[in-house]
C-alpha cells in the first residue's frame, strides 16, 4: 500500500501501535533527552476525526499492512509571528527513499492549502541528527532555533 493521509482514528492508532513495535529500541536507545516517545499519549491526543482533518495531518507509509513510517505536521497559527504554519509534529521512517516521500505529501499538501511557512526538527541525541541537518539545509531549510531541556 502506498502512503496514505490517515485521517480514520483506528487506522492512527494502528499506525502508531506498528510503529511503536518497529522503532522500540530507537525511542529507547536515541529519543528526547529525558523521555521516550509515547504512542499511547499520541493515539489518546490524536486519535480523532476532526483533528486528524483540520489540526493534525498525518502521512503514513503501509508496507504488507503495517506501518512502517510516518510523518505529522500541526497546521496552526503562529501568534508571535502572526503567520499560519505547518510545524512538524513527528516523523519517521528507516527508509531515506520512504522518508522523503513523506516529506514531500505533507509540504505538497501545505502549498495546496496556501500554507506559506514550514518548520521541521532533529532530536540532537540520534546518531544521524548531524547527516539530517546537512539535508534540511539541502533542501532550502534555514535554522531558526535551538530548544534546550532540562529535567526539573
Amino acid at each position: 500500500m502506498p502512503i496514505k493521509k490517515v485521517i480514520c482514528p483506528e487506522e492512527f492508532k494502528k499506525a502508531w501501535s506498528d510503529l511503536n513495535l518497529l522503532f522500540k529500541e530507537e525511542n529507547t536507545k536515541y529519543g528526547h533527552q529525558f523521555h521516550k516517545i509515547s504512542a499511547e499519549s499520541v493515539i489518546n491526543n490524536w486519535a480523532n476525526a476532526s483533528l486528524l482533518n483540520h489540526v493534525m495531518h498525518t502521512w503514513v507509509n503501509f508496507e504488507n499492512g503495517c506501518a512502517d513510517g510516518i510523518i505529522m505536521f500541526i497546521d496552526s497559527m503562529n501568534t508571535v509571528c502572526g503567520e499560519r504554519m505547518f510545524n512538524e509534529f513527528f516523523w519517521i521512517s528507516n527508509n531515506p527513499k520512504t522518508s522523503f516521500s513523506l516529506l514531500n505529501k505533507a509540504l505538497s499538501f501545505a502549498r495546496s492549502k496556501k500554507i506559506k511557512y514550514a518548520n521541521i526538527s532533529c532530536v540532537e541525541n540520534h546518531p544521524k541528527s548531524f547527516k539530517l541537518k546537512k539535508i534540511y539545509e539541502k533542501l532550502g531549510f534555514k535554522k531558526d532555533c535551538e530548544t534546550y531541556s532540562i529535567k526539573l
